[in-house]
């Protein structure tokens, strides 16, 4: 069975490195990019079963990110992370927002260990099949449209509103 290809997108660089040396020890097939436009390119040239992105980044976030990467490859597996998002508001509701609007997988919190990270890969893999057959994407798509997903642009918005709300705090 060939191994499961993974993306890391993350601006930091001893981050990113520590990541794709965890997960290459577990037997993942690694690539990283550190921002959006090496990272879209690595996916014109190869696919991925997963992609780890920040949600901060020079340039692009991860989640306008994530939507471009899914014109790409539709049917990606993902994971966001942002240390810039209150710890009060959970992860589970994150991530229910990030699903809803732009269906990434699973959101986390920095800091994220490589234990931690290589768990939530593991069961985020058991948990979500890899292989859809053509009607289970066409349903997918057919529900999307009826229920008119917001647009990434959205979720962006919203997220960054958390971010403004956790600076004001200070």
């Amino acid at each position: 069975m060939p191994s499961t290809k993974i993306l890391i997108v993350d601006d930091e660089k001893l981050l990113r490195e520590s990541w794709e040396r965890a997960l290459r020890l577990e037997g993942y097939s690694v690539s990283t990019a550190s921002g959006a436009e090496e990272a879209l390119k690595k996916c014109d040239e190869h696919s991925f079963d997963l992609v780890i992105l920040d949600f901060i980044m020079p340039g692009m976030d991860g989640v306008e990110l994530l939507q471009r990467i899914r014109k790409r490859l539709p049917l990606v597996r993902s994971i966001i992370i942002s240390g810039k998002l209150s710890e009060e508001i959970g992860e589970a509701d994150v991530s229910t927002m990030l699903q809803e609007t732009v269906e990434a997988t699973l959101y986390l919190h920095k800091p994220v260990s490589n234990e931690r990270l290589k768990a939530s890969i593991q069961e985020l893999l058991s948990s979500h099949p890899s292989e859809k057959d053509w009607q289970d994407i066409a349903k997918m798509a057919i529900e999307a449209k009826k229920a008119k997903i917001r647009s990434a642009k959205d979720a962006s918005r919203n997220l960054r509103k958390l971010v403004k709300k956790k600076k004001r705090k200070r």
